[in-house]
């Protein structure tokens, strides 16, 4: 985790440290009870000293965030603390917003796949990277799971407007770390029988199919099968442009 201000940035210090400041700001600008940042940071059995030392790395985080001129206080209320910070100064909460606007729009809105653009430039990596604990782990991978769901929202609008290159790229890296992610290949193999890469189209369809096997015991559900069907019906020459395409 960092502090940006301007064109600097600040690390936040040790692990225990940006487990606290993360407990905050996951909840930007509302009150967190102390109980739930201690939970959240040390878990269901804390340490007796727990409050103690999260009053200390509260102090050195405000002192932190005055140094580097951040306008981001953390005051304590009854019972709680909080992180002063407008939502739109976190990039998950940024990225959050940015996708939630694009779900309004059409699907083959261009104003959609500029909000979804954003919403990727904002993406810095794996949400509290280092960061110890369960509940930082739960966190992580419901936000892995978003950021799954953008990148193929982007890819599906990016398609439309006609780019596979850009699509095919950013879904490799995607199905990498994602190999049985069926909403993902299915845009992928949609993206390569645009650019007229069947073969390799079928191929992604043949990799998933046995991975859902080895793994979960299952067959592709529908989402994947008509992607594949369309890919079928494809000649060289064809474009699939989304489901039902």
């Amino acid at each position: 985790m960092a502090i940006c201000s301007g064109e600097r940035v600040w690390a936040v210090g040790p692990p225990q440290r940006c487990a606290v400041l993360a407990a905050l700001v996951v909840d930007a600008d509302r009150v967190v009870p102390v109980d739930t940042v201690v939970e959240r940071v040390w878990g269901e059995r804390p340490p007796p000293h727990a409050r103690r030392t999260l009053h200390s790395h509260l102090t050195r985080l405000r002192r932190l965030l005055e140094q580097a001129g951040a306008t981001v206080p953390l005051p304590y209320h009854s019972g709680g603390y909080s992180a002063g910070v407008d939502p739109d100064d976190v990039d998950l909460h940024r990225f959050d917003r940015l996708v939630d606007r694009a779900r309004t729009c059409e699907p083959a809105d261009h104003h959609r796949l500029l909000l979804l653009r954003e919403a990727l430039t904002v993406w810095r990596g794996e949400p509290f990277c280092g960061v110890p604990g369960a509940w930082a782990e739960r966190v992580r991978e419901a936000w892995r799971r978003r950021h799954l769901d953008a990148v193929v929202a982007w890819s599906a609008a990016e398609l439309c407007a006609g780019g596979p290159d850009l699509v095919i790229h950013r879904l490799r890296r995607l199905t990498v770390d994602h190999p049985t992610a069926e909403s993902a290949a299915a845009v992928l193999m949609r993206a390569l029988a645009t650019a007229g890469r069947l073969a390799e189209a079928l191929g992604c369809y043949v990799t998933v199919r046995e991975r859902l096997a080895e793994e979960f015991g299952v067959d592709p559900g529908a989402e994947l099968r008509r992607a594949h069907e369309e890919v079928l019906r494809a000649d060289r020459r064809g474009v699939v442009t989304g489901p039902g395409g």
